[in-house]
């Protein structure tokens, strides 16, 4: 039982890499103002479900000093980046929805991570329980306020994604009832709900990407033509057996394959490439495909 919190850690590890990367794939195609701070809340809750691994594999493998020094070295990072993540959830949430925040929200906001801090450098300190249901209770509390929002706002929101995002957060909210009561209750199940909590908002994010990649896409679609002859010529002026050779090049075949497949020699498939080049402003295969690639053909 005792490896069951880091066999789960290790599994949101996989999946918040996953979510990081697509965070910035994504931000690279959407550019909202707001989306670097998806970048960070994911980056940071990364170094966190790392440090919580570690920790775990520090219990594991180490006994009596070493294990209690990996210990503080391990919890006191995941407390750090969980007060980070705690302020910038509060400011995400808001941003996702275009909600402008009040001065005296934003101030709660450092004020409730700050109070999280103190409660945890108590409890590394004194060791009471009630610090660490305190710990709880803060995060379970800013949880509440950021659901509460996103119900209150979620019928305004115009992107189809971020609706998406707001109903899966909030269904995975009410999901993690049972685990965040039980958390509170038995402070032996509190190291398999951090990863358990972890898990699942890394898979809300998850879908959230997913849809908003999928719409991007789309968008992309609609916005740009068919690859056509029509269109690639009036761009760039290319003949349609040039036309004929570039969408040989994109399915990927060589010059001799293309010499075959259009009953034509190999030194006329390199002048038509030659050509291709010269009236397209590229040097090379690869910056072809990624110029086909830029316009969405």
């Amino acid at each position: 039982m005792e490896a069951v919190p880091l066999l789960l850690s290790f599994l949101a590890l996989s999946i918040v890499s996953m979510d990081l990367a697509l965070s910035i794939v994504w931000t690279r195609r959407a550019q909202y103002k707001w989306s670097w701070a998806l970048i960070a809340f994911t980056a940071s809750l990364l170094g966190a479900v790392v440090a919580f691994a570690l920790d775990q594999s520090a219990y594991l493998a180490f006994t009596g000093t070493a294990r209690i020094v990996l210990h503080y070295v391990w919890e006191g990072m995941m407390v750090a980046v969980s007060a980070f993540i705690l302020v910038l959830l509060v400011f995400a949430i808001n941003w996702m929805i275009a909600r402008p925040m009040t001065t005296w929200e934003k101030v709660g906001a450092f004020i409730a991570g700050g109070l999280y801090l103190g409660v945890s450098i108590a409890w590394f300190v004194v060791k009471l329980p009630i610090f660490s249901l305190l710990q709880y209770l803060v995060w379970t509390l800013t949880i509440v306020y950021c659901v509460f929002l996103l119900l209150y706002e979620r019928k305004s929101i115009k992107e189809k994604s971020v609706r998406t995002a707001c109903s899966t957060l909030i269904i995975i909210s009410f999901a993690l009832l049972p685990v965040v009561i039980l958390a509170m209750v038995f402070s032996y199940f509190r190291s398999f709900s951090i990863p358990i909590v972890c898990l699942a908002y890394t898979i809300a994010e998850l879908v959230f990407l997913f849809t908003a990649l999928a719409h991007s896409e789309k968008k992309v679609k609609e916005e740009h033509p068919d690859f056509s002859y029509e269109a690639v010529n009036a761009l760039y002026h290319i003949t349609e057996r040039e036309f004929e050779v570039v969408k040989l090049i994109k399915k990927g075949l060589t010059n001799k394959e293309i010499a075959a497949e259009l009953c034509i020699s190999v030194n006329t498939v390199n002048n038509h490439i030659a050509n291709i080049f010269s009236k397209t402003d590229v040097g090379s295969r690869i910056d072809l495909l990624n110029l086909l690639q830029e316009a969405s053909w």
